[in-house]
């Protein structure tokens, strides 16, 4: 059977609209199952439940992923924030003090935003082989980030110890850190942004040859 050319056209043109719409039904999805997930913790959120809040069908939820899949996408959500958050291209001149907060800031904004979910994230981690995967995945991935934007800065030091220097820095600007000196500790966010920015700093300064 042939197909006219018109209603071929119609079919070209709506499957756009069609795929925008699917895109923004999982992108709902998605971050519904990210404030079940902070909220209830990833062994008390289930799909239904994340289809009940979302208000569509648990089809629809399969659909968008199995539940590791939801978590980890919620989280890439939660913490992508500025792209540009560690770039630290404005430390290879004569960076001061300001340049370097302004960065550490930008990079705890982000772990402050996706802090709850990142306990799911790692209470999942520790309870699930799949996710346990991805985290150790994203451990490498943000390694290799820092590093890449330390030598993009012209601040990695030589002699194979970009690798240690981005452990470093990595670790003072982490999840960890900071739930540690903000929740445990009581620091106040602006405390927290303070110290990093001088503890990367020092690392920054610190002869890695």
């Amino acid at each position: 059977m042939t197909i006219p050319d018109s209603e071929g056209a119609r079919r070209r043109y709506e499957s756009p609209v069609r795929a925008a719409r699917a895109q923004r039904t999982r992108a709902h999805v998605v971050a519904t199952a990210g404030k079940l997930f902070a909220a209830r913790g990833y062994a008390g959120t289930s799909m239904r439940q994340i289809a009940a809040e979302a208000g569509v069908s648990l089809e629809t939820v399969t659909q968008a992923g199995r539940k590791p899949q939801l978590l980890l996408a919620a989280f890439r959500d939660g913490f992508a924030g500025d792209p540009d958050s560690m770039n630290l291209d404005a430390l290879a001149g004569p960076a001061g003090p300001a340049d370097l907060t302004a960065v550490i800031s930008r990079v705890a904004s982000g772990v402050r935003r996706s802090l709850p979910i990142w306990r799911a994230f790692t209470t999942a981690a520790a309870a699930d082989a799949e996710v346990a995967a991805v985290r150790a995945e994203l451990a490498v991935a943000r390694r290799a980030e820092i590093a890449g934007r330390l030598e993009a800065a012209g601040l990695a030091p030589g002699g194979g110890a970009s690798g240690r220097l981005a452990d470093a820095i990595g670790l003072i600007v982490s999840h960890e850190a900071y739930d540690h000196l903000t929740t445990v500790c009581g620091w106040p966010h602006e405390e927290y942004v303070t110290w990093a920015a001088m503890a990367v700093q020092a690392q920054l300064t610190l002869d890695w040859q």
